[in-house]
């Protein structure tokens, strides 16, 4: 599934909610010493900022369908609820409606110690969570279901440098290493091989370490984090580089390079598409925002299309992007994307976003989609005026 639009046009607060909602799945049994939970209401009115947000997942575990949600608002959660659908038939397992147990009803189907967990759940815990770390057998299996299935990848530095780190502990394996060599080959970047080795760190990188070290701990003290652990993985960190192997010319033989002098491009496709193998390997729900960023459309397509084929992708993963590369909609990418897959994102007269598919529209196979949509007639572009900047920033009599 990709999200076109124009810039600010909402495509990121919708992966952004995606990726708080199963934030909150995952650590929201740890928020109670928080002053407050989590909360930006849409800022372009005087009426949402008392209104709660509302997130919900629809999605099916061992072949049959649940769908788990949940409301809040700066004060914590207002509503919570599971339910599955066996043959069909829904089946309410809880709905919680603000904190207590006295605001829980719990179905008959689901078994456990339901009454007694739902009293150690305070107003910024999601029961879901409180249950799984509980050791609710039913509720863990959802729990874990979310938190583990679903994975975003953001467009920040940050991120990506998160997922490097990741993919040096992955390239021990040789597996893995030998995949990401046929990716880099794929993509026509010049680079034979990888390897992933330990250097000397500088004497200013190791007094740097003890500084962080220093830094955190002076924070948070020890009850939260293992000083000695800490300065082991960030050392070891530091240590592991990975290696690009690039052909030379003559009989130089090959130049080796850092990821440091390696090309935006290089780094943004292996930080991708490596995690995007090991989802496809688990089915797992691979979550992108800004897929084309530093990309050639080519290789943006040749991307979404490891998702599309079935001899690769056999544990059914999906993708979720948001791009603004329209190319992606020529002839529909050659295959990468199916008209159903499209989607768009646009702003209100009121500044707030809805979402709608390509599918709302009649769609010939003979129509240039890339040039319909640059031209509006699905809508989703920014509505911009040539004459009118040029009016306003021409030098003139006028002034």
């Amino acid at each position: 599934m990709g999200i076109f639009g124009s810039n600010a046009s909402g495509k990121t607060n919708l992966l952004d909610a995606i990726n708080f909602a199963l934030r909150a799945v995952r650590q929201s049994a740890d928020w109670t010493e928080e002053e407050s939970f989590p909360y930006q209401p849409f800022a372009l009115d005087g009426i949402s900022e008392a209104k709660t947000s509302a997130y919900e997942f629809d999605f099916t575990l061992t072949g049959t369908r649940y769908v788990y949600g949940f409301e809040s608002d700066a004060e914590g959660i207002q509503s919570e609820w599971l339910s599955t659908f066996p043959e069909g038939r829904r089946r309410i397992l809880f709905d919680r409606s603000g904190t207590g147990s006295n605001n829980y009803t719990f179905g008959r189907f689901l078994k456990g110690e339901n009454v007694r967990i739902s009293r150690k759940v305070d107003a910024k815990s999601l029961f879901l969570t409180v249950a799984s770390k509980e050791g609710h057998a039913e509720i863990r299996r959802v729990q874990r279901w979310l938190a583990r299935q679903i994975q975003y990848a953001a467009y920040s530095e940050n991120q990506q440098k998160g997922r490097i780190r990741a993919i040096k502990k992955w390239m021990e394996s040789d597996s893995i290493r030998r995949r990401a060599e046929s990716l880099l080959k794929f993509a026509d970047l010049g680079i034979s091989r990888l390897t992933v080795e330990d250097v000397e760190l500088a004497p200013d990188m190791l007094e740097m370490a003890v500084k962080v070290a220093e830094s955190v701990f002076g924070t948070f003290g020890d009850s939260r984090f293992n000083k000695d652990e800490f300065m082991e993985f960030f050392l070891a960190d530091q240590k592991r580089k990975i290696k690009f192997w690039h052909k030379g010319g003559g009989e130089t033989g090959d130049y080796i390079l850092d990821i440091e002098n390696e090309s935006s491009g290089t780094v943004a496709w292996l930080s991708l598409a490596i995690p995007a193998l090991r989802a496809i390997d688990n089915g797992h729900v691979f979550v992108v925002d800004e897929i084309d960023a530093s990309l050639h459309p080519r290789l943006t397509a040749a991307f979404i299309s490891l998702f599309r084929d079935a001899d690769i992708n056999t544990e059914g993963a999906q993708l979720i992007f948001a791009s603004h590369d329209t190319s992606l909609m020529g002839h529909l990418a050659g295959g990468a994307l199916e008209k159903e897959d499209v989607w768009f994102a646009e702003k209100d007269e009121d500044g707030a976003s809805e979402y709608y598919p390509l599918t709302d529209f009649p769609v010939k196979a003979d129509h240039n989609l890339e040039r319909r949509y640059l031209s509006g007639r699905y809508g989703a572009v920014p509505a911009v005026s040539w004459e009118d900047l040029r009016a306003s920033l021409v030098v003139g009599d006028h002034e």
